[in-house]
């Protein structure tokens, strides 16, 4: 089922067709995929029951949302969207995004993604904020938040161990009157 809909992608409800699609399997298991993610426990080989637990814990979760994401010309499954932490009394909730399929990397599917789902949830879902993190080894995706009118929150130093080192990991956030709405 098609929920969103951008420019150059569009977000489907996750469901075991993704889970069960080779190349999701091969992505989470992808050393260059998985390292922006900070999900360590990928970083080994990981099983696919273990990825199988993980993704019905988040489909079954009240407080995720969880997306295949798609290159709409195509209609190519290239990854995923993740909105979690969703704190319905608060209003507020934290994305994620993970381009899977390498070569559409630095083609603007982050940036029509995240404006895709964070219309929907300031929109359709009235929340009033979301957050997002990225480490600092990833200024793209941090360029991508900014224009999206994400402000830099704070920075946990040396937060995340990345490639033999302790990195900065930062913080995003942006309220729905300061979110770029056209861009």
């Amino acid at each position: 089922m098609e929920l969103l809909t951008g420019k150059a992608c569009c977000l489907k409800t996750f469901d075991e067709s993704h889970l069960n699609n080779s190349d999701y399997l091969k992505w989470v298991r992808d050393y260059d995929v998985i390292k922006m993610l900070n999900k360590i426990d990928y970083l080994r080989p990981v099983s696919f029951e273990e990825v199988k637990q993980y993704c019905t814990n988040v489909m079954q979760s009240p407080n995720d949302m969880f997306y295949a994401l798609y290159e709409k010309e195509a209609d190519k499954f290239i990854g995923t969207v993740r909105v979690s932490k969703i704190n319905w009394h608060n209003k507020v909730a934290d994305l994620g995004i993970m381009i899977g399929d390498k070569s559409y990397w630095g083609k603007g599917i982050a940036s029509d993604a995240i404006k895709s789902i964070s219309l929907y949830l300031f929109r359709k879902c009235g929340l009033r904020k979301l957050t997002a993190g990225y480490m600092d080894t990833n200024p793209a995706m941090g360029k991508v938040f900014e224009k999206l009118g994400f402000k830099k929150e704070g920075t946990f130093r040396k937060q995340d161990y990345f490639e033999g080192k302790y990195v900065d990991h930062i913080y995003m956030g942006c309220f729905s009157d300061e979110f770029v709405f056209e861009s």
